[in-house]
């Protein structure tokens, strides 16, 4: 989806009067992203911090990804690439297959942290069905 597809979507949620319409619609196209998109790429860019470069290992923006698919968010600084795997399940099915490519490929690279998130088996009252 591109950025003028996401204004139209807050714009037509910003007309809406009540929370729960908005909700009602998010989940609706919630429910469409995750039928129809399997993967989402983001590619920040080269960051250009000039001689303050030198001092930074990675560069992160997280965002959400649409549906239930797999986030691969790239960003460059000081010659290097980072790259994080944000994924809604815990098979890491994708990210061993993209390492095995980098071995393979003769690519070094350097696997900082693997963290998961853990968060409260909780129902809000507007998202039951």
């Amino acid at each position: 989806m591109s950025i003028a597809t996401f204004k139209g979507i807050n714009g037509m949620l910003l007309t809406k009067e009540s929370d729960q319409e908005r909700l009602g619609i998010a989940s609706y196209i919630n429910s469409l992203a995750s039928k129809l998109t399997t993967a989402t790429v983001s590619y920040v860019g080269k960051a250009d911090y000039k001689e303050a470069e030198q001092y930074i290992r990675d560069f992160r923006t997280w965002t959400s990804p649409l549906g239930n698919d797999l986030l691969v968010e790239i960003s460059a600084v000081n010659g290097r690439f980072t790259l994080d795997f944000l994924q809604p399940f815990s098979n890491p099915v994708f990210v061993n297959a993209f390492l095995k490519e980098l071995d393979e490929n003769g690519i070094v690279y350097d696997l900082q942290d693997v963290n998961e998130l853990e968060l409260p088996n909780i129902k809000l009252p507007w998202t039951e069905q």
